[in-house]
């Protein structure tokens, strides 16, 4: 799945207009949703999914087209390296 920031930025908290804050709010409720609703990739590939596929999301889906092996991306514990999972 996509990953969002964890924190918002709003900046200087005294002085925020009304205004100011339906802005800030409108734009954290599209990225939540852009997250949402983003439908994982799949990937056809000729060997399964690799530690170093960083590159891509939790929950992308890596089919071995040699084995037909199905997998998804469930975690990113490094920067350097993803856990994919087989699924049955």
């Amino acid at each position: 799945m996509a990953r969002i920031a964890e924190r918002f930025n709003i900046g200087d908290k005294n002085n925020i207009t009304l205004e100011r804050l339906l802005l800030l709010l409108e734009e954290m409720y599209m990225d939540i949703a852009e997250a949402l609703n983003k439908k994982p990739e799949v990937y056809v590939r000729d060997t399964d999914g690799q530690a170093s596929d960083t590159f891509l999301s939790i929950g992308d889906i890596n089919i071995n087209s040699n084995t037909n092996k199905v997998e998804m991306l469930v975690a990113h514990p490094t920067q350097t390296t993803v856990t994919w999972k087989e699924l049955i």
